[in-house]
């Protein structure tokens, strides 16, 4: 089930950045409106992150290529905390000066989300 909604939400994302991005205003839209565009932002990128992550699953597993519901379930953890990174980096550039520093710390934090991951699931 997740295989065939998550193209269709990523899609859907797609044409609704690129509905706002041609014919709104981040004044018109307003909080919400702003909201909704960073969450379609993380729809794509986590929909992105899962296409990655499930062909180097793929390329790492072994020859008889079963993979239990429990990997499946952290792919998706693992995608969140990494579709997350991108989106701390677009909160951050309005207020701070995107350096090394930043990239950094949003590299941290993506790095101890998936430690958190690997750890407890």
């Amino acid at each position: 089930m997740r295989n065939k909604i998550l193209p269709i939400l990523s899609l859907g994302s797609v044409f609704g950045i690129l509905f706002m991005v041609n014919y709104t205003t981040p004044p018109k839209v307003g909080v919400l409106g702003v909201l909704v565009f960073f969450t379609m932002i993380f729809i794509i990128l986590f929909s992105l992150m899962v296409l990655v992550i499930k062909i180097f699953q793929k390329i790492l597993s072994e020859k008889n290529g079963k993979i239990n519901k429990s990997s499946e379930n952290k792919t998706y953890m693992y995608a969140t905390v990494a579709a997350f990174g991108p989106i701390m980096l677009l909160v951050a550039r309005p207020s701070l000066e995107v350096n090394f520093l930043t990239v950094g710390l949003v590299g941290i934090f993506v790095f101890l989300g998936c430690f958190l991951v690997h750890k407890r699931a």
